[in-house]
């Protein structure tokens, strides 16, 4: 006599089936799920998988013919246009990525040098310069949405890709950091050690700036906790930092 559906579904290889406790199911679950996650964007396998998939062609036309409507920016907008310029949407993406790296090289660079050259006319000290120029230049990128978009997509896309896509971006930051950064320490007295380039410098403070941007997403308040003198937890670190990579100008 054929086994019954119900006896059948009861055994697995053999075994009686049990049911999971509901917590034990939701542990199993979430684990593939990060297990799943994390193999999406490991280094082995993030070139199979773009973060920016998601952003289909069709949905960019039609914000850009929503914005053409009714304006004087031309005639709406086809794939055929899209396909004169890229041959696929991969090809758009990686571009897209690039665009969006461009976009926050330099967020207020221009509004942060000009208070800084400002407050030197008016012989301001060398300390507060650099402690108001963290404020405004944390002030300009906190504000730059299109600065946590980069951040997510260099933390999880493939290293290559972002590499590529930040390439330009990154000779654009270093450029105007060095420039800001060599007239302040001039001003200061101050030259880099020895052992320290100008790069070294301005990537330690970045990424003393990108700590403190994510942290100030969940708990505002830790960047700007105060000492008796008013300086904020995130202007003292970026002075420990300027203090660490240099010295003073006149020391043999």
């Amino acid at each position: 006599m054929a086994e019954s559906r119900s006896s059948r579904g009861t055994r697995t290889a053999g075994r009686p089936r049990r049911n999971r406790p509901r917590e034990e199911t939701r542990a199993l679950l979430l684990e593939a799920a990060a297990r799943v996650t994390i193999a999406r964007v490991s280094p082995a396998t993030a070139e199979d998988h773009n973060l920016l998939a998601d952003i289909r062609i069709t949905d960019v036309l039609a914000e850009v013919n929503r914005s053409v409507v009714g304006s004087e920016r031309g005639a709406r907008m086809t794939t055929g246009a899209f396909y004169q310029i890229w041959p696929n949407q991969a090809a758009f993406q990686r571009e897209l990525l690039a665009h969006i790296m461009d976009q926050i090289a330099v967020p207020g660079a221009n509004e942060v040098e000009k208070l800084a050259f400002e407050l030197v006319a008016d012989g301001v000290p060398a300390a507060e310069i650099f402690r108001q120029v963290n404020d405004s230049d944390f002030e300009a990128t906190r504000t730059t949405p299109e600065l946590f978009l980069a951040l997510g997509l260099g933390a999880l896309a493939s290293p290559e890709m972002v590499r590529e896509a930040q390439a330009e971006a990154n000779e654009k930051y270093v450029a105007s950091v060095d420039h800001l950064f060599s007239a302040l320490l001039r001003y200061a007295g101050r030259r880099l050690r020895p052992d320290r380039t100008m790069e070294d410098l301005v990537w330690a403070t970045e990424a003393l700036a990108v700590g403190y941007l994510l942290r100030s997403r969940t708990h505002p308040d830790i960047p700007e906790r105060s000492d008796s003198n008013g300086w904020s937890a995130r202007a003292t670190a970026f002075l420990g930092v300027i203090d660490a990579f240099t010295e003073p100008a006149e020391r043999a």
